[in-house]
């Protein structure tokens, strides 16, 4: 197996944060975001997705239909509901899939992955960066990172804790993760 390395001198800078408004690119569907003073609505094509701050870290999400037109930051009859456990986010959606962030640091964020229309999880999986377009309209892909004991062979030393990143396509109808034989190098905080 041939291995391609992209050297980036961290991938830190391509983390999304939470209640960033325009994490939605790329992988995710376009959504238009009104904020409130703890609640963010994100309007889909399909969707509406309300998240409402919790009091610490995260937030519970509300998705409804978008024709009901609807932003209020309680649950309402109908609506999936995702009650924050571990400092989760609203990161997009992709047709019928949301994709949930889930994480306080830089780095190995959670990734929770919800076919809205049967309301099964598809994939809670770790990855690092940020999701990007997959090679067809049923997959995205995810950078899944680790920490190395050295440095890498070409890989540039950037003074952080050596690593190396590895993108797997996910299977939006099955939730399967399949590597796509391409890596990078990376920093870890």
């Amino acid at each position: 197996m041939t291995l391609k390395f992209l050297c980036l001198s961290a991938s830190v800078a391509l983390i999304p944060r939470p209640g960033n408004l325009s994490a939605q690119v790329g992988a995710f569907d376009p959504v238009r975001a009104d904020k409130t003073d703890r609640v963010v609505c994100y309007h889909h094509r399909r969707y509406i997705v309300v998240q409402r701050r919790a009091t610490e870290v995260g937030s519970d999400l509300f998705v409804r239909p978008a024709a009901s037109g609807r932003c209020e930051p309680d649950s309402l009859p109908g609506d999936f509901v995702w009650r924050n456990k571990d400092a989760e986010y609203f990161l997009g959606l992709r047709g019928d899939v949301l994709f949930i962030d889930s994480g306080t640091g830089p780095d190995y964020r959670g990734l929770i992955v919800i076919d809205l229309r049967t309301r099964r999880h598809l994939l809670h999986t770790d990855y690092v960066g940020t999701p990007i377009a997959g090679p067809d309209s049923f997959t995205i892909g995810v950078w899944r990172g680790s920490e190395l004991p050295k440095l890498a062979p070409g890989c540039p030393d950037t003074g952080m804790i050596p690593g190396i990143d590895s993108l797997f396509w996910i299977d939006l109808r099955s939730g399967v993760l399949r590597f796509a034989k391409r890596t990078r190098c990376a920093g870890r905080t």
